[in-house]
């Protein structure tokens, strides 16, 4: 998941609004793909027919491959920091002790709720569902506890999902995080270092060196710092070759998708090209006059941590409520029931981002850091 477009305010920059669309869009994307969750008993899904799903014919690339809003989080990501952090850290204007409480504050009050309240459900499915396997996610004992408690749940090799399961790609990106400190203190955060860390980390995910998934989030995250930096070059140009370029991206964009839909892209590949993309021509386009619709496209955008963290234990809160089967207790192939189930997961999480995760992160904030430091 993506940071906030500001450590310091709630409304990014107008011209930034394009992230806070994207950032939208590929929680939508994770949200259609785990509608299958509603499927599971125990750890298996039963019945499940991707062809039934709601709105199929529309969503039909999300119910395939929605779980790549993950990598396009991760290339997101790594614009906003090069943005917010690349050149700070660099010069030594933002410290090891400032750069990671902000990052704590930011992530983890809402991580460990969500966590404690899986926990809790849990026991409370345990006792609906009798003997079996746990909702969707197994492997949840005190070892695996622990390490989401900490937010390393992946950070070894062999260890499989457990409890929020989601949380899964935020433990790989705080790593992805600590490098990005490391080598903005070193002074490597011109384009060519971009484009190493790119080179380096594509060439070890394509020969298989590692399947560790810190590989592919660096990739992402170095590809989308890689956007940032060609965004702010771009901007210095004049305006006729500013609309040369967004215009072949555009066409290219366009290109992309129609090669995809065609199957003659493969979907990781479409997904790292497709981003840098769909972020400059959103940088371009997303530009509105109206104070209003900025409100509302930033609040779209601050919804996405929440929607994130807390979709999961809601399905697990209705299957512990209903039972296991919820298939059959609820109208999972009604457009209606999912336009629902999309607008109460959106609805909780700006409530949940205005209510619990601004008043944490101050909070934090004002705690760990001086006052000069923040």
């Amino acid at each position: 998941m993506s940071a906030p477009l500001s450590s310091t305010s709630a409304v990014p920059p107008k011209t930034l609004l394009g992230l806070e669309l994207m950032r939208f869009a590929c929680a939508l994307s994770v949200l259609v793909w785990h509608y299958q969750h509603f499927y599971y008993v125990g750890g298996q899904p039963v019945g499940f027919s991707r062809e039934a799903q709601p709105w199929f014919a529309l969503l039909q690339p999300l119910y395939h491959h929605g779980f790549l809003g993950v990598q396009a989080f991760w290339c997101l990501s790594g614009f906003i920091f090069f943005w917010k952090y690349a050149q700070p850290v660099s010069q030594g204007r933002v410290g090891g002790w400032r750069f990671a409480v902000l990052r704590f504050s930011r992530l983890y009050p809402l991580h460990l709720i969500t966590l404690l309240a899986v926990a809790g459900l849990l026991v409370l499915y345990r006792q609906r569902a009798g003997s079996g396997a746990d909702f969707v996610y197994g492997n949840n004992d005190a070892l695996h506890f622990v390490l989401q408690l900490f937010m390393v749940s992946d950070w070894a090799s062999g260890f499989e999902w457990s409890f929020n399961g989601p949380i899964w790609s935020i433990s790989i990106e705080i790593l992805v995080y600590a490098i990005f400190f490391g080598l903005c203190r070193l002074g490597l955060t011109r384009w060519w270092h971009a484009v190493a860390v790119i080179g380096v980390s594509g060439i070890i995910y394509a020969l298989k060196l590692t399947m560790h998934p810190v590989v592919l989030c660096l990739f992402f995250f170095y590809l989308g710092g890689l956007t940032q930096l060609a965004h702010q070059a771009l901007a210095s140009r004049p305006a006729a070759q500013r609309r040369a370029v967004l215009g072949a991206t555009t066409l290219a964009l366009m290109a992309g998708s129609a090669m995809a839909l065609a199957d003659m892209l493969r979907p990781m590949v479409y997904v790292a090209l497709a981003t840098p993309a769909a972020v400059l021509a959103l940088l371009a386009w997303v530009q509105p006059r109206s104070a209003g619709t900025a409100g509302w496209i930033t609040l779209l955008g601050n919804t996405t941590y929440a929607s994130y963290l807390i979709h999961f234990p809601l399905q697990l809160l209705l299957a512990a409520t209903l039972g296991p089967h919820l298939a059959e207790r609820l109208p999972l192939d009604s457009p209606l029931w999912l336009l629902g189930y999309l607008v109460i997961v959106f609805g909780l999480s700006a409530l949940v981002y205005r209510w619990i995760e601004l008043p944490a992160q101050d909070r934090l904030r004002t705690r760990l850091m001086p006052v000069a430091a923040r």
